[in-house]
């Protein structure tokens, strides 16, 4: 039996990475993985088609979502993983099922993931550039709350990078306690497989 409850294809998947000074209260056994003192923080934002959830066939949706993800290093080995500072979801049915099962600390906000732009209610908005050069991907385990690991499939494949052409960030400050240095450029995908399961005490 497959660990991934929640699967689907996303239209576009936009990663963009981000870095600031300051500390965030984190779980027991992580801390902040630093890059010359700055804390790293990275924004997962995608539209996933007809997510569905398995044994459930009837009950399908279609939804953007954006994960901010913190860098840290977790446990007695200092392994690097993301941890999940918060989740911007509008969609009714599928914010309650990331807070209840996937234990996410859900925003319930509108949320805009096209080809070129995300944009949260009226407080973030990215525009990007033409795709150019093939990325790669940095994968680490996800985790969330106080302590979960999210199951989390992730080929990495497909990646391009695109020029932020603008930014406006208010929500920044307010999701991590500090103004945030964004990225000139980001890291789009189309076509990503979602694989996404039931969060489990780490």
């Amino acid at each position: 039996m497959s660990e991934y409850r929640f699967v689907g294809k996303e239209r576009v998947t936009i990663e963009l990475d981000g870095t600031f000074d300051g500390d965030v209260a984190l779980p027991g056994g992580l801390a902040l993985d630093r890059v010359d003192g700055r804390a790293r923080v990275s924004l997962f934002a995608f539209y996933v088609d007809d997510i569905r959830i398995a044994f459930m066939p009837l009950i399908k949706s279609s939804y953007a979502e954006v994960l901010w993800r913190l860098a840290v290093r977790a446990g007695p080995g200092d392994d690097a993983a993301w941890w999940v500072a918060a989740c911007d979801l509008a969609a009714a049915g599928p914010a309650w099922a990331a807070r209840r099962w996937v234990r996410y600390p859900v925003r319930k906000q509108p949320v805009e993931v096209s080809d070129s732009r995300i944009a949260i209610a009226d407080s973030f908005a990215l525009e990007l550039g033409a795709k150019r050069d093939p990325a790669l991907v940095e994968q680490r385990p996800l985790l969330t709350g106080s302590l979960f690991r999210v199951p989390w499939g992730d080929d990495a494949s497909g990646a391009h990078r695109a020029e932020v052409r603008s930014i406006s960030d208010a929500l920044g400050r307010l999701t991590v306690g500090a103004d945030i240095t964004w990225s000139s450029t980001a890291i789009v995908r189309h076509g990503r497989e979602h694989r996404c399961g039931v969060a489990q005490r780490r």
